[in-house]
C-alpha cells in the first residue's frame, strides 16, 4: 500500500501496484483528503452532514461512493470562493476554462497543490511518454501568452523534460507554415514531438496533405493530445483515423499518438498507454454515477456521468461530479499497469444544475459561513 508521498513521489510503482494494493491505497488517502477539507471546510462539512457520512468511517473502496460530490458548474459561479479550504492569501494560480455555456470556471489553486501537481504530472509524463529530452512542438499558446488557460498549464510541465520547445499560437493565430520550419530545424538533432490540442494537429496534417508533404519524424517520436477532438462542424474524426493520419504524414507509430483526459477544476489527467487506454493516476478515483440520480453508482462497465475523487487538491475539495459521460474499468490492462481506464463518451447536455446536497446561497444564509472560512 502506497502513501500520497510515495505515490506521487514514485508515479510508476504506483501505477503496478497490485489490485488490492491500489485499492487499499486509493481508498486511504482519498478518506485523508476527507477529512482534512471536512475539518476545514464550512461548505464541505455542511455537505458531509446533509448526507451523514463522516470521511474517518469510509475504510473499503465501495465506501467511497457516498462522499458528497462538488458540481463543476459551481465554479462558474461569482461566490465560489466558498468552495475553497485554503484562505484567498494563499492562492497561488487562477486556470479558467469556458464550457458549453461560455461561461468561464475559476479555479484556484494553493501552493501546496501546485506543488503536488507538477511532482505527480512529471512522473506522469515520464511513465507513460519516456520523455528524456528531445524537442516539443506545441501548438498552443505559452502560459505566457495564456496564463490562465488551463490546458496551457498542463502542457507547460512537459517543459522540464524537453531539451526544447516552441509554441506556435499567438494571440489565436496558428501558422502551420511555422511549425514545418521547426520541424525541419531539428531535424537531425533531437527527437520531435508535437503537443497540442486535436484540432490543430489536425489542420497542420491537412496542410502538409495539401501542400503535398509528408514530414517523417524520428523512430521514438510522439504526437501527444489533449483537449476537444471536434472544434468546427464537420470536422469530427475517429481516434483511429486520427492515429492513421499521423502515421502517414508524420512517420509516427500508431501507438505513439497518445490522448490524454482531463478537466480544469481537478489534478486529474488520465494519459493513453500504448493501447491507447486512458490511466487514472492513482492519487485519483473515478466514480460513474447514474445520469438520473448522481447519488447512485452505476454497476462496473456501465455509462454515466463522470465523477472524481482526487486526494491530491489542499485548495478545495477534489470530489467533483463532471458534465462528461463515460465508463470506467477496474482491473490490470494488458500493458501492466494497475487502477482504473476511464473512456469519455461526452458532455452532457443540460449538465449545468447544481446538485450538491447544501447549496451556496442555503449555506450561506444559515450564518455558518462567516466563522467557517479558513483564517
Amino acid at each position: 500500500m502506497f502513501s500520497l508521498s510515495q505515490i506521487l513521489g514514485d508515479v510508476s510503482a504506483a501505477h503496478h501496484q497490485t489490485p488490492d494494493d491500489w485499492a487499499r491505497s486509493v481508498t486511504t488517502v482519498v478518506r485523508d483528503a476527507a477529512i482534512y477539507h471536512a475539518a476545514r471546510n464550512g461548505f464541505y462539512r455542511a455537505q458531509c452532514d446533509a448526507v451523514g457520512v463522516d470521511p474517518a468511517a469510509l475504510h473499503e473502496l465501495e465506501d467511497l461512493q457516498r462522499l458528497p460530490l462538488l458540481p463543476v458548474s459551481l465554479f462558474k459561479r461569482a461566490d465560489a470562493r466558498v468552495l475553497l479550504t485554503c484562505p484567498l492569501s494563499k492562492v497561488e494560480t487562477e486556470a479558467r476554462s469556458t464550457g458549453t455555456s461560455g461561461v468561464s470556471s475559476v479555479v484556484r489553486r494553493d501552493a501546496e497543490t501546485v506543488t503536488r501537481a507538477l511532482i505527480g504530472l512529471t512522473g506522469t509524463y515520464r511513465e507513460f511518454f519516456g520523455l528524456s529530452g528531445g524537442a516539443g512542438l506545441f501548438l498552443s499558446p505559452s502560459s505566457a501568452d495564456a496564463p490562465e488557460n488551463g490546458m496551457a498549464k498542463v502542457f507547460n510541465i512537459l517543459n522540464g523534460i524537453l531539451d526544447d520547445h516552441a509554441y506556435l499560437v499567438s494571440d489565436n493565430v496558428f501558422d502551420p507554415a511555422d511549425a514545418l520550419e521547426y520541424l525541419r530545424k531539428w531535424k537531425g538533432l533531437m527527437t520531435r514531438d508535437i503537443i497540442g490540442p486535436p484540432f490543430l494537429v489536425r489542420r497542420f496534417l491537412r496542410f502538409l496533405e495539401l501542400e503535398g508533404i509528408n514530414v517523417f519524424l524520428d523512430p521514438y517520436s510522439m504526437v501527444i493530445t489533449l483537449g476537444g477532438w471536434k472544434r468546427y462542424p464537420g470536422e469530427a474524426v475517429s481516434a483511429e483515423d486520427f492515429r492513421d493520419e499521423c502515421h502517414h504524414r508524420l512517420g509516427v507509430s500508431r501507438e505513439n499518438v497518445r490522448d490524454m483526459y482531463g478537466l480544469i477544476e481537478s489534478d486529474l489527467l488520465a494519459v493513453e498507454c500504448h493501447l491507447h487506454r486512458k490511466h487514472v493516476p492513482p492519487w485519483c478515483f473515478v466514480s460513474i454515477r447514474d445520469v438520473h440520480d448522481v447519488t447512485r453508482e452505476v454497476a462496473a462497465g456501465q455509462t454515466g456521468m463522470i465523477a472524481v475523487l482526487d486526494a491530491v487538491n489542499t485548495s478545495y475539495p477534489g470530489f467533483l461530479l463532471t458534465d462528461d459521460v463515460g465508463e470506467v474499468e477496474t482491473g490490470t490492462c494488458a500493458c501492466g499497469r494497475t487502477g482504473q481506464v476511464i473512456t469519455f463518451r461526452h458532455r452532457r447536455q443540460g449538465g449545468e444544475l447544481d446538485r450538491s446536497a447544501v447549496s451556496i446561497e442555503r449555506y450561506m444564509g444559515s450564518g455558518r459561513y462567516a466563522s467557517a472560512q479558513p483564517a
